[in-house]
């Protein structure tokens, strides 16, 4: 009878001692489970990519000043005087918009500098070294000075403007000297061109070196003919030839007046954005410019998707004649603007 007593005893706890084994192997076995999933949500996160969307908004001819030998009644620096040197002034309708992007870029059509010489020119342009800050205080943050006019004070005028530029923390490019700039995380490559260059080996050694340095290449070219309402053939062919090198956005300005904008293998050719805070003339008969906006989105900083839009304005707020403030219009003013904008002709 004790043995048996004993044998029953003996056989519960070997039943206990196993179960325990089996449970503390399958507590290891979820924990390893448990272990293997956090592993796997860990890497999920890792490999999800990173997606950021950059605005860049564009304008066109920013000629701060007056040419030599111009009438003061009318002109830029008188508005500025009359206005009490006010550098909010000029952009103060436009400048929400700038301030709402992720940056703005736009054509400096003319040195800021105190020389006074100058080329021999029909319009040699000059603006005071304190028009920077029209600039600095409407959120225009990078500027092309790759045009005809860059250089009407001469050498001594462009390294003035660049020296102011500097000064006030102004990003510029052009020629030869291409600009880097990081928002976002995200590294905008700037190349501007001035005619009669043409796709020879300065451009490509410049879309090359930015190919591998930045993750966005914008080119801003300086092109066309003076008031022509369409680009040249010449210059279609050309912008695609940059596209096909690695440009990712061409914009084009010199006509004065807007041109059309035209879509090659996904990507934006904007011919001619026009003037926009024109000092050049006291009521041009053509009004009408806008900021061009593009958005890009990247995933792990490659680009994946596109869109633009246009905002139509005027060079002016007074239509009888140019006050040299920019303004955004709406009705038929609007629909004018973007019936010019959307035709390729």
């Amino acid at each position: 009878m004790l043995n048996k007593v004993l044998k029953v005893i003996l056989s519960l706890s070997m039943c206990i001692i196993l179960w325990g084994c089996s449970q503390d192997n399958h507590d290891k076995v979820e924990n390893k489970e448990e272990t293997n999933d956090k592993q796997e949500e860990k890497k999920e996160e890792v490999k999800k990519p990173e997606k950021v969307s950059l605005t860049l908004s564009f304008v066109g001819d920013l000629t701060f000043g007056n040419y030599a030998g111009q009438g003061y009644s009318g002109s830029f620096d008188q508005e500025y005087k009359k206005q009490g040197n006010d550098v909010n002034y000029f952009m103060k309708n436009v400048k929400s918009v700038f301030e709402s992007d992720d940056l703005t870029i736009g054509n400096l059509e003319g040195p800021l500098t105190n020389e006074e010489s100058h080329a021999d020119k029909t319009f040699a342009f000059k603006g005071k070294k304190e028009y920077a800050g029209i600039l600095t205080s409407s959120s225009i943050e990078v500027v092309t000075l790759a045009n005809n006019h860059s250089k009407d004070r001469f050498e001594k005028g462009f390294q003035d403007t660049k020296e102011v530029l500097d000064k006030n923390e102004i990003g510029y490019f052009g020629y030869e000297q291409s600009y880097i700039r990081e928002v976002k995380g995200i590294k905008i490559g700037f190349i501007g061109l001035s005619f009669p260059q043409e796709y020879g080996e300065m451009t490509k050694k410049l879309i090359s070196d930015l190919k591998d340095k930045t993750d966005i290449i914008v080119l801003y070219v300086h092109w066309g003919i003076e008031r022509d309402k369409a680009p040249m053939a010449s210059q279609r062919k050309l912008a695609k030839q940059w596209i096909d090198a690695g440009v990712d956005l061409v914009i084009g300005s010199h006509p004065h007046v807007l041109q059309g904008i035209e879509t090659y293998k996904g990507k934006k050719i904007v011919y001619s954005l026009g003037n926009f805070c024109f000092g050049g003339n006291k009521n041009p008969s053509d009004k009408d410019t806008m900021i061009y906006q593009h958005t890009f989105t990247l995933e792990d900083k490659k680009i994946v998707d596109e869109s633009d839009k246009i905002i139509p304005c005027m060079i002016t707020s007074n239509k009888s004649r140019n006050n040299y403030q920019p303004t955004i219009v709406d009705g038929k003013d609007a629909s004018r603007v973007l019936k010019k904008v959307n035709e390729i002709k």
